[in-house]
């Protein structure tokens, strides 16, 4: 929090100054319009090559996982590959 003394100069604490040097270039980065471009090639290269790899067997497992939302009288339950395809690509 910036604060002002009653001379009329503005005191940032030290700790501030070091948290902004940090948010500062990943605020930046956010707001650019190829942020999200980037980020979505990174994850489908990542994602080929992990189910192209040994691991394989555990990517395939971890998308047959049971998710699971609601109540005790009403549940939505299925596999974390049917909640990307159906929620989140709609």
């Amino acid at each position: 929090m910036k604060y002002k003394r009653c001379l009329g100069k503005e005191h940032i604490a030290p700790w501030e100054r070091a948290f902004e040097k940090v948010l500062s270039p990943i605020e930046v980065f956010i707001h650019r319009q190829t942020t999200s471009g980037i980020l979505l090639m990174l994850c489908a290269v990542i994602a080929l090559f992990i189910a192209n790899s040994a691991l394989a067997h555990h990517y395939h497992d971890f998308f047959k996982l049971y998710f699971t939302i609601g109540l005790e009288e009403f549940q939505l339950s299925k596999t974390l590959h049917h909640w990307i395809n159906d929620g989140l690509m709609a």
